[in-house]
């Protein structure tokens, strides 16, 4: 009976253990969901796809059309050489042998304009890499906010109970215990904040994640990581997604003036038809007729000459936008050093900041104890603890954010 029993037991906690391997979520799990299910992401995709298709769409116009028609004429007043009834089938093949380039030009365009949006998907979803990362770890930081605050709140209560017997038995004043009672209750209050606060962030990684219900699931802690700025190659900045997608757009705009530009030269057609009468109805014989026509706009009303000086504005444009980008990008990368470089050094500093707090609380709440130090004594001490607590947290998860942010800036 007894081995049954402690067959159950164990049985319950390895069922137990499993089901919070399932319910886990770490970030790197975070970051794959919120790519998979993120809205911005699948509609910044069929925008990829639009420019795929268009590839496609002026491929065609590099190759011959083949078509076929039937006509049926039934005149009520014939001309010479006409008749009463005819009617014919038609099958035709037609090229376009030259027409200024502007084809090539235009498709040209639009694998320019494709890559480009390739390129643009690569950097939102970097941008949603870093935002899930960002959600993530302002979750836990409020997660340990709440802990912290709970902890306050907790070492007000104990202090509560020994003000409470020590007002009982005489030793304090009564405004005394009313003070420790006013700062148990704001402590209680900063724990219903930071409860708001932490659901708050918990529906913003969940909306993130594409709606994912979050109230089953174990969000993973972070390991305490270090990472140096020498580790990311600054010349590797030039290679961002956006700065591809722009000089793309580039290309792709000098295609276009190209295709403008079509319109000074002659179009040359050819097509070959056959023509197949009814010879029931029509005194028409079957015909093999092969066309070649050629036509040249000389003056459209300066529509071409405007037209081109319209590219010509937007080359100029999208080229400065290339050169800010650039220096935005080199500017996010100093800052972001910067901000790793005081996340660690504040980090050390709030470790050691924690330390002593803890140690001032022990000391504070012995002579507490021994009625030397008075309740305002222990009530600076608690709220010194917390300080430090809440301090190195948010050295910690700083630090996370900063390396999040320079992976994002590289693109890792």
């Amino acid at each position: 009976m007894k081995n049954i029993k402690t067959k159950l037991i164990l049985s319950m906690l390895a069922a137990s253990i499993l089901a919070v391997n399932v319910n886990a979520l770490n970030l790197s799990q975070a970051v794959d969901i919120a790519l998979k299910n993120n809205h911005e992401v699948q509609a910044k995709n069929f925008d990829y796809l639009e420019a795929v298709e268009n590839v496609k769409l002026n491929n065609s116009d590099l190759l011959p059309k083949i078509g076929l028609g039937f006509v049926y004429n039934n005149r009520d007043e014939v001309n010479v050489s006409q008749v009463d009834t005819d009617a014919a089938f038609k099958a035709e093949v037609s090229y376009n042998l030259f027409n200024g380039f502007k084809n090539i030009s235009d498709r040209n365009s639009s694998r320019f304009l494709s890559q480009s949006s390739q390129y643009s998907l690569t950097a939102l979803k970097q941008d949603i890499i870093l935002n899930t990362k960002t959600a993530y770890i302002n979750y836990l930081d409020k997660e340990n906010a709440l802990e912290t605050y709970n902890s306050a709140y907790n070492l007000f209560q104990e202090q509560y109970i020994d003000s409470k017997n020590r007002y009982d038995q005489g030793l304090i004043a009564k405004n005394d215990l009313l003070q420790v009672q006013v700062n148990m209750s704001s402590a209680k209050q900063n724990v219903a904040k930071a409860k708001g606060d932490l659901k708050t962030a918990k529906n913003i990684l969940s909306n993130i994640l594409g709606g994912m219900d979050l109230s089953s699931e174990n969000i993973e802690k972070l390991n305490n990581t270090t990472l140096k700025a020498s580790d990311y190659n600054v010349k590797l900045l030039d290679n961002r997604s956006e700065i591809q997608a722009l000089n793309m757009n580039l290309e792709a705009i000098k295609e276009q003036k190209k295709s403008i530009k079509s319109s000074f030269y002659p179009k040359v057609d050819a097509s070959v038809s056959h023509n197949q009468y009814f010879e029931d109805i029509s005194d028409y014989k079957d015909q093999n007729i092969a066309t070649l026509s050629a036509s040249w706009n000389l003056y459209n009303g300066g529509f071409d000459e405007t037209k081109g000086n319209i590219y010509r504005t937007r080359y100029l444009k999208a080229k400065t936008q290339v050169e800010k980008t650039k220096l935005d990008i080199k500017l996010q990368y100093e800052n972001a050093i910067s901000n790793l470089e005081v996340a660690i050094e504040n980090f050390t500093t709030a470790s050691l900041s924690l330390t002593q707090a803890e140690e001032n609380y022990q000391i504070v709440k012995n002579r507490f104890d021994e009625g030397v130090s008075t309740s305002t004594d222990l009530t600076d001490a608690n709220y010194l603890l917390t300080q430090a607590k809440q301090g190195l947290n948010r050295a910690y998860f700083d630090k996370f954010l900063a390396v999040s942010t320079l992976d994002r800036i590289f693109e890792k």
